[in-house]
């Protein structure tokens, strides 16, 4: 399953237009479903999601109303600098649930992390990154991230993140998200 996601990351690499689609480049044959979120249909017929942007309430309802119609094996998130806290924990839940893969090419940062780590695998390109920093109300986001977090294994990272106040940001290369346990694999 993780090489299905491998070739799709090559089909969106390769098939990338030059006119950018909500931020980033995506696939011209990419389906916009709204809220920074596309279809991508394989060669084989499988999909994946693709998340270029920002996550919203839009992003979460999309997310999880396409996998009740279609049996998507792996978000790839091109680029998102975050978004709603809740937002990213529904889509995370949803993942985790469905064993989903994830993949960052780009950027992924604040609660877009949150998606991240909820796949069962979790790949992230070399030259990619993750941000991590406390929510903008950081006793409530505490609240809500402490558990979450804690229930794959990563509450030690958590916690690092909430000694980086909301408006800084701590960047995490490929490397160091592989060392830290938030991705599985480095994509070569």
């Amino acid at each position: 399953m993780l090489s299905r996601l491998l070739a799709a990351l090559a089909l969106i690499a390769l098939t990338a237009c030059g006119v950018p689609r909500d931020g980033l480049l995506v696939s011209p044959s990419a389906e916009p479903l709204g809220g920074g979120l596309f279809v991508e249909t394989l060669t084989d017929g499988e999909q994946i999601l693709v998340l270029d942007g920002e996550i919203t309430g839009e992003t979460s309802f999309q997310f999880q109303a396409v996998l009740q119609q279609a049996d998507v094996f792996g978000l790839v998130i091109a680029q998102s600098p975050g978004g709603n806290l809740l937002a990213a924990h529904q889509i995370g839940r949803v993942i985790a649930a469905n064993g989903i893969n994830t993949a960052v090419l780009v950027s992924c940062q604040s609660a877009c992390v949150d998606v991240f780590i909820a796949g069962r695998e979790r790949s992230i390109a070399a030259d990619a990154e993750l941000g991590l920093h406390a929510a903008s109300d950081p006793d409530f986001g505490y609240s809500l991230d402490k558990p979450y977090w804690s229930s794959f294994g990563l509450s030690a990272v958590n916690d690092a993140a909430y000694k980086v106040p909301f408006g800084k940001i701590w960047v995490v290369d490929a490397e160091q998200a592989v060392e830290l346990r938030l991705a599985t694999e480095i994509l070569k």
